[in-house]
């Protein structure tokens, strides 16, 4: 068989009635032996009394199987449909065809020739078994329809105009609600209406879960509502999903695809079923109308007609009523965002230390409405002044309760001991035990002794900080170890430095280094140092604005991909 055939074509032929149970290893071994056959409207595929030697699954338009009577007569046997087979009884009996195969669409189907067809009989017994149904099945619904052809007459009815009245009816009620559970209420009961159904279900394609999901469902009488999903491909309404064929079943238990546990299990009858896509005005699958019981006669191609008619209305009122869900969903996350904003920014410091000899300056620039990044200052004693710059994996609001649970921790192990590099591992060994591996943290701790005017640190896998000294010598601070949260237990390192007049120490976040322009250039770390040199001596908060300022200027028009936070300590000349 072509592999490029249309993937719906071959989803026909892969749940073919006769070839449904096949696994899938079963079938890729019979897809070689296939072949394709097209048929035009009207074409004669077998004919009375001729001997054939290949059976035939269709799996596009319809065939009708009919027979001259003596009189010279058609006598319609059957209209077969895709997902039926036919010219199988012929090849098993090994006798000349009983009736004429006329194709009444443009038709596709896949032949398999006679021994191919007699292999599968003995080699695949779930083929067998499922033939004999159909052929059981088939028996029992020749009778019925020959009964049905014999006194059916060709009748128009008089309802046309009231199912348009119906139809615009209809249309003015989807459009009455933005409410997507109501919406699908009404347009079941407006579906069920027009063709004088009994109960039905409008299911919706949930193209991520490859699945059919509905919160609508009329098949079990004061149950409320209930949320019920189908793969697609799997029964009735999964095939129309996957293949997009209209299915009316006249009478259920006659048809191999219906599975009757669900009226064992509730005492209600299926007896008939009109089963059809629901398409948007693109002509995609967006929903799958299943109407049960139409309550005088049989469904038919008009009120197939006038569902379908419907669909483009309804499939147009389910989108605004999914963008208005959107919508309501999304103001509702931003003021949840706002609130959560306001709470992080309460857990950061209000003001700056009050150090006397220094000044002190910090920002934090979210990407987004909350951050990641962190910074904070802790008074350790009337001596010691602790100075903590991390940035948390991700961005948004897991990244900022992650930054909450990290500060918290700093805040509680910065006082448990008075190692710098003993703090920093006991908050990597705490992160580690309650966080997933797919969360980390790098974290500059450093402690200010405000009496020897050193600084202690230990650098968690952070970006190097600067130390800018008045002359504008450069040192970067890299003693430290890995980033925290990735392994249990590891020798932190930890320096000791002397902090000069006229030094300034710049703790930074990667935002603002990869703060990038629209042409893909990032700020880095070249530019950084370039700024500091050209402002050392001035203010820590005009330094720290000089930064803001330079990496903003260098991004321009591109957006914003990464938290930016800075802390920036001097040591003043007096």
């Amino acid at each position: 068989m072509n592999q490029s055939i249309d993937r719906s074509v071959r989803n026909r032929l892969r749940y073919n009635v006769l070839l449904e149970p096949l696994t899938d290893s079963e079938f890729a071994h019979l897809e070689g032996k296939l072949h394709l056959r097209e048929f035009n409207p009207g074409e004669s595929i077998i004919e009375d009394e001729s001997y054939g030697e290949e059976v035939y699954f269709l799996v596009e338009g319809r065939i009708r199987i009919a027979k001259t009577t003596q009189t010279g007569e058609e006598q319609v046997l059957a209209l077969l449909h895709p997902g039926d087979c036919f010219g199988e009884m012929e090849v098993i009996a090994g006798r000349p065809r009983a009736a004429r195969v006329v194709a009444v669409d443009a038709c596709t189907a896949f032949a398999i020739g006679k021994n191919d067809f007699e292999e599968l009989l003995h080699t695949v017994p779930a083929f067998t078994y499922r033939l004999l149904q159909v052929l059981s099945i088939r028996v029992r619904a020749l009778n019925y329809q020959f009964l049905r052809e014999t006194n059916r007459k060709n009748r128009h009815t008089a309802f046309e105009f009231q199912k348009l009245e119906q139809l615009i009816e209809a249309t003015k009620k989807v459009n009455s609600t933005l409410d997507l559970n109501e919406l699908l209420d009404i347009i079941l009961d407006m579906a069920l209406r027009i063709v004088d159904g009994e109960r039905g279900t409008v299911y919706l394609v949930d193209e991520h879960a490859q699945e059919l999901w509905t919160k609508v469902s009329r098949e079990l009488e004061g149950s409320g509502r209930v949320t019920i999903r189908l793969p697609i491909g799997k029964g009735i309404a999964g095939y129309v999903a996957a293949t997009g064929d209209t299915i009316n079943i006249p009478d259920a238990y006659m048809d191999p695809r219906f599975n009757p546990e669900f009226d064992k299990r509730t005492g209600f009858r299926t007896q008939s079923i009109l089963c059809m896509p629901m398409r948007n005005k693109d002509g995609k699958i967006i929903g799958v109308f299943q109407l049960l019981n139409k309550r005088r006669g049989e469904f038919t191609d008009d009120d197939a007609k006038i569902i379908n008619a419907l669909s483009v209305h309804a499939s147009l009122a389910i989108e605004n009523a999914r963008l208005y869900a959107q919508e309501r969903e999304k103001i509702r996350i931003e003021g949840e965002l706002k609130a959560a904003r306001e709470v992080q920014m309460s857990l950061l410091p209000k003001a700056t230390p009050h150090v006397p000899g220094y000044e002190f300056a910090a920002a934090t620039l979210p990407a987004e409405q909350v951050a990641g990044d962190l910074h904070d200052f802790v008074e350790l004693d009337a001596r010691r002044l602790a100075v903590c710059l991390g940035d948390v994996s991700g961005k948004g609001l897991p990244a900022s309760l992650l930054m909450a649970h990290v500060q918290a921790t700093i805040r509680d192990q910065s006082r448990a001991t008075p190692k710098v590099a003993e703090c920093v591992a006991r908050t990597n060994t705490l992160l580690y035990k309650s966080t997933g591996p797919e969360k980390f943290v790098t974290l500059f701790y450093g402690v200010l002794d405000r009496k020897e005017h050193t600084l202690t640190y230990s650098n968690g896998g952070h970006e190097l900080p600067f130390l800018v000294d008045r002359k504008g010598g450069v040192k970067r601070l890299a003693a430290g170890g890995v980033i925290l949260g990735i392994m249990e237990e590891f020798p932190f390192e930890e320096e000791r430095i002397q902090l000069n007049p006229g030094d300034t120490l710049v703790v930074f976040s990667d935002g603002v280094t990869d703060a990038t322009n629209p042409h893909g250039e990032r700020f880095g770390e070249r530019r950084l140092e370039e700024v500091l040199r050209a402002h050392r001596g001035e203010t820590a908060v005009n330094i720290k604005d000089a930064i803001i300022n330079a990496a903003t200027a260098h991004a321009g028009s591109a957006p914003q991909a990464d938290d930016m936070t800075l802390v920036v300590v001097t040591r003043t000349l007096r």
